[in-house]
């Protein structure tokens, strides 16, 4: 059977192009942006369930020539063009959509049901527009939860809050946050925040969201909890109702004694009964909690790896470390990684790097490096251990355990490299430099230029194996130092 299809696509395009015989007027748009569009019924039922129905009605609007006028107030002109070529073409352009204009696009598909293009469009806004999500997280995960069929966008906002959290809790949106919002971050096992906190920003929502409103006075992000001897027993089963399917969800194990005394016993009506914290915290018994710590072993205060990344290097500095108890759970191990620098927070330079690191013992550094290889931009977690530490004495560390890795983009373990020094090479295992920022080996990875401190490159000398597949010059996008207690 011979096959013409590329005819086919050519004649059926062509009918948008010169649509004499149209039947169709839609009228899109709101005064002063509305734009009528030509098209033709069979087209848009056949193509679209939402114009099958819509458009089969008998009381459809029609002019003197026998028209169907179709008015679509709520979707921007140059988004239905968009749709409406995809309609006769089977192609979708939206390169000339902005940002915001894509998102109304991801809605608009979904409210006329083309449910082929849902991953799609997600998946392409998500690779090109990562840095507009970050900067307007609150606004696109309300809109990402108010669509069901959005879970791709839905988990990659709840990824991003939960390695980041507080510009989202701290934002003025917070609390006007949905509930099945806030659900899905206390459901995660990697939220990066003190738990107590989290409390503190629930309770927050709770009391602005009650059926009946309560006053709440807030003073450097925290409730004065001295005002809480003023709310009414109808205030606390208001906010118990308000905050139930919530509640459950606080990994009360992770908060102090301290801390539940202060902050949470004063609401200790609202909490479920089945809890027994108070037996729990004051009368040395355990509880039945069937969610797992929040703050799991080797939690690490990173914004490049979660605990997972963790345990695994925590692994690569101890074979002892990171393995697997009977029951198949990650046993509490000896080691601890508290910061001591990162270049977003204290300043990229070499100087810097000594005063916050110099003399605090074995160290840890994570670098997320940026680069550009035949006109594409990757980025890549990079890194090394000092069983040492650094001391700016200006001159070679001599180790047989020291390692640099590449964690990839943290997307597959299977793409992870661990690198550990040459056992004939181990008299450059390390350079502690006081002009050099954290430097391995004899370039393997090395940051020597103090005037472009954030510049560094990985050349393969003397570990066992290269961590990068080119050794151009790379950026620091962010760097972190690390104290490696054992």
């Amino acid at each position: 059977m011979t096959s013409f299809l590329s005819k086919l696509f050519t004649d059926v395009s062509n009918l948008l192009k010169n649509s004499d015989d149209y039947n169709v007027l839609l009228e899109i748009g709101q005064p002063p942006n509305i734009k009528v569009f030509r098209a033709h019924s069979i087209i848009l039922k056949a193509r679209c369930l939402y114009f099958k129905s819509a458009l089969s009605n008998d009381w459809c609007k029609k002019d003197e020539n026998r028209n169907i006028i179709f008015k679509k107030p709520n979707i921007l002109p140059n988004v239905f063009e968009v749709i409406l070529n995809y309609v006769y073409t089977g192609t979708l352009v939206f390169s000339n959509l902005t940002t915001s204009e894509i998102i109304h696009l991801l809605e608009t598909i979904d409210e006329l049901a083309f449910e082929e293009l849902f991953s799609h469009v997600q998946e392409h806004l998500i690779s090109h527009s990562s840095e507009f999500i970050k900067q307007n997280i609150s606004t696109v995960t309300d809109i990402a939860f108010k669509h069901e069929a959005f879970k791709i966008l839905q988990t990659y906002c709840i990824d991003l809050i939960t390695k980041e959290p507080q510009p989202f809790f701290s934002s003025p949106a917070f609390l006007s946050t949905n509930e099945s919002i806030l659900i899905a971050i206390l459901s995660s096992d990697d939220v990066r925040i003190e738990e107590i906190i989290l409390w503190n920003y629930i309770i927050q929502w709770g009391l602005h969201n009650s059926s009946t409103p309560i006053e709440m006075i807030i003073k450097d992000d925290e409730i004065e909890y001295e005002t809480i001897d003023e709310y009414t027993s109808i205030d606390f089963t208001s906010l118990k109702t308000t905050l139930s399917p919530l509640l459950s969800l606080i990994r009360f194990s992770d908060i102090s004694t301290e801390d539940y005394e202060t902050k949470v016993k004063p609401f200790q009506s609202i909490l479920p009964s089945n809890l027994l914290l108070w037996r729990y915290h004051f009368e040395d018994k355990t509880i039945k909690i069937n969610l797992t710590s929040r703050k799991p072993p080797y939690s690490i205060n990173s914004t490049l790896i979660n605990h997972k990344q963790s345990t695994i290097i925590a692994n690569w500095i101890d074979s002892n470390e990171g393995n697997l108890n009977v029951n198949g759970k990650i046993q509490f191990g000896k080691i601890r990684f508290n910061l001591l620098y990162r270049g977003s927070k204290h300043q990229f330079s070499f100087k810097k790097f000594h005063k916050m690191c110099d003399n605090q013992g074995p160290s840890l550094v994570l670098i997320k490096s940026k680069s550009n290889i035949d006109g594409c931009c990757k980025e890549e977690i990079i890194g090394g251990y000092n069983p040492v530490g650094w001391k700016s004495a200006n001159q070679y560390i001599i180790r047989d355990d020291s390692f640099i890795f590449n964690l990839g983009d943290l997307s597959s373990e299977s793409n992870y490299i661990l690198s550990r020094i040459q056992p004939n090479l181990k008299y450059y295992a390390i350079y502690d430099g006081e002009n050099f920022g954290p430097s391995f080996g004899k370039g393997d990875m090395e940051f020597s230029c103090i005037s472009r401190p954030r510049e560094g490159f990985c050349r393969w000398r003397c570990y066992d194996k290269p961590i990068r597949d080119t050794e151009a010059r790379f950026w620091i996008e962010e760097i972190e130092v690390f104290k490696v207690i054992q």
